[in-house]
């Protein structure tokens, strides 16, 4: 007997939104959730298990899977080398795998993962500036102040977790307008949870890119996303690799303290980017593999923990080596969606480049660059799903019509 779990999604929208709740909720804020956290761990691993056995009978695996996947197994066995948070790199990486074959094994009807995961992000959400609102002092009941959100933790997390519940409802719209209500209220409570925490590069980015989805024309969408796109690899070049470099240069300091009026050190992450690119130096090739906060603060800087910028932690977990994995799965799953020059494409480019550019000071969890690249990946998929209600829709409005 073959199970087609197509025909199940009841277990399919199980199993996308506890993957989406162990991500995205942090239970450990709280010693009394702590057995919601090893229940969320759990069910995740479990489902793992259950895709893993369906993906090796079937023997399929696209090319952008197959990236994915080798970029995860070199980082566990980068960890296992380098003796470092291994276990934290296997739960990491079974978070991806399972976010692959999900959107894989059912890639020819994705409504129902994408609407599963645009609803549980929104829930989240939701609760998170519910509690906030309702009981502001649960805030400073958490054994640490900085780290008492159960929106990822940190308030400095929150962003990417805002960011994919905005872009997911945003595509949802294409399902129907009553997604566009739903959309419309989580763009206003994550601009105004953002506000309330005082995350202002995540504010300001999904402050433009609330902008940029109310602008009209999709060719001055498009215009605006290729300049975004070319401004973050500068921003990223000329900004953060030079690190305490950027002192000296002249230029730098006239835009960043005068025109963008920052701090010219970006709160010292300048001497937190420094000091990643001299580890990186010590182990180009393949990195550290997965680290933990006791390693930053042994080897980096104990003012703060990690390099907060995505591409050292690429280069700090992995090297060179990750490094060149993750721009060619990044260019192929891009390439995927820019055979599309619909509104809904753009914006969804627009979201992964916003995300980038939000990684250029904080390092965010892989999953959330990794669902936003996936769906892009998949995005012709789902648009073969969106015309096809498309038709259906109008085809039940010509009947509707010649009964009358």
């Amino acid at each position: 007997m073959t199970i087609n779990f197509t025909e199940l999604p009841l277990m399919q929208r199980f199993m996308s939104s506890i993957l989406i709740v162990q991500v995205t909720v942090s239970f450990t804020v709280f010693g009394f959730l702590q057995g919601f956290s090893y229940l969320a761990l759990g069910l995740t691993l479990l489902n793992f298990l259950i895709m893993g056995c369906l993906y090796i009978v079937r023997k399929e695996m696209s090319v952008f899977g197959l990236l994915s996947f080798i970029f995860f197994i070199l980082l566990i066995s980068f960890s296992f080398i380098n003796n470092t948070d291994y276990k934290n790199a296997i739960y990491r990486s079974a978070e991806i795998f399972l976010l692959l074959m999900l959107t894989n094994y059912f890639k020819n009807d994705l409504s129902i993962f994408l609407k599963t995961t645009a609803l549980t992000f929104s829930l989240c959400v939701y609760a998170n500036i519910g509690l906030m609102l309702m009981f502001p002092d649960w805030m400073f009941a958490a054994e640490d102040a900085f780290d008492s959100y159960i929106l990822g933790g940190n308030y400095n997390q929150m962003g990417c977790r805002l960011l994919c519940a905005i872009v997911s409802n945003f595509l949802c719209i294409r399902f129907g307008k009553r997604w566009l209500f739903n959309t419309i209220l989580v763009t206003i409570l994550s601009i105004i949870t953002l506000a309330i925490v005082g995350s202002t590069t995540a504010l300001s980015c999904i402050g433009l890119l609330t902008i940029f989805c109310l602008v009209p024309s999709v060719k001055l969408q498009k215009i605006g996303v290729i300049s975004f796109f070319i401004f973050y690899i500068l921003f990223q070049c000329f900004v953060c690799f030079p690190g305490e470099g950027l002192h000296n240069n002249e230029i730098a300091s006239y835009i960043i303290k005068d025109v963008m009026g920052k701090d010219l050190t970006f709160t010292n992450r300048t001497r937190m980017w420094s000091s990643a690119g001299e580890l990186f130096a010590q182990s180009p090739i393949i990195g550290y593999g997965i680290v933990d906060n006791e390693w930053y603060v042994s080897n980096m800087d104990s003012f703060a923990k990690g390099p907060h910028n995505f591409i050292y932690g690429i280069l700090i977990n992995g090297g060179l080596v990750l490094m060149f994995l993750f721009i060619a799965l990044f260019i192929y799953a891009v390439k995927h969606l820019m055979r599309y020059t619909d509104k809904t494409s753009v914006t969804l480019m627009m979201g992964i480049t916003t995300l980038l550019f939000m990684m250029t000071m904080e390092v965010y969890p892989y999953f959330f660059i990794f669902y936003l690249l996936t769906l892009a990946y998949y995005y012709p998929e789902l648009d073969n799903i969106w015309q096809s209600k498309k038709i259906e829709k109008e085809n039940q409005k010509d009947n509707n019509l010649a009964t009358i």
